[in-house]
């Protein structure tokens, strides 16, 4: 029964992939009752290596270049820092700078895996983000704002673009700034995140109050594959390095 049930769910997810990569696979549920290692279908083999070779061939595509390996950890990594500044970009251009944001914030389990060094291809990006998130824009009070933060850790926090800068005594923080500023309580920030924080996502957001929420309808892995392809074109190579956005001061 479990060789049955196996053969079942790899047939379903074939099934779904090449759907998904615009490819119809036909395919039929045949009992087996030989071991699986057994069984042999060639002409079903075919068709998933044809569908297997469509798809490799759009992941391989090369679309920018890293000069240096960019790795991901808390409480601030070349990588994050990368992805947090171009997510305020994305966010102003999608505003026509009209209404720009202050600043982004991005949960580093969504940061699936490192940038490593050389041709950037289009697999990595999904690699790097797996998720079908929504770019959202959530304009919130200061108050709540300086809440969010000050559930920050050292060793336990959300990453964020470089217009906050946050500073830790051993782990808890102590100063925070938003574009070099004490947060106004009675100001609205507006910042871009994904609709998964924004909805309680890794508890970074749960029971913080915003004042409105815009979804953009892109998602992130999108417009991050739109940007990067147009960086590439542009010869800008994919950079970032530890900055002062998080400072971790030692214990007096």
């Amino acid at each position: 029964m479990l060789k049955k049930l196996n053969i079942l769910v790899v047939f379903i997810f074939l099934a779904t992939l090449c759907s998904a990569q615009g490819v119809v696979l036909e395919y039929e549920l045949i009992p087996v009752t030989a071991p699986c290692t057994d069984y042999k279908n060639p002409e079903l083999q075919k068709k998933i290596d044809v569908a297997k070779q469509k798809l490799d061939k759009k992941t391989s595509a090369v679309i920018a270049y890293c000069p240096q390996q960019m790795d991901n950890f808390m409480p601030q990594s070349p990588l994050s820092n990368f992805m947090t500044d171009l997510l305020v970009k994305i966010a102003d251009d999608w505003c026509y700078k009209e209404d720009s944001v202050d600043f982004s914030l991005l949960n580093f389990g969504g940061i699936r895996t490192f940038m490593p060094a050389g041709d950037v291809t289009v697999g990595k990006i999904y690699e790097i983000s797996p998720f079908d998130n929504n770019l959202v824009i959530v304009d919130i009070k200061g108050s709540e704002l300086k809440k969010v933060f000050k559930r920050f850790t050292s060793k336990v926090n959300a990453a964020y673009s470089k217009q906050v800068t946050i500073q830790y005594l051993g782990d808890y923080p102590i100063k925070i700034l938003v574009h070099g500023q004490e947060i106004d309580d009675n100001r609205i920030y507006r910042m871009v995140t994904l609709d998964f924080v924004a909805n309680g996502g890794d508890k970074i957001l749960t029971d913080i109050s915003f004042e409105k929420v815009l979804s953009t309808g892109m998602l992130e892995r999108d417009i991050l594959l739109y940007y990067i392809n147009k960086m590439g074109t542009d010869r800008i190579p994919l950079t970032a390095k530890i900055d002062g956005r998080a400072v971790v001061l030692p214990q007096p």
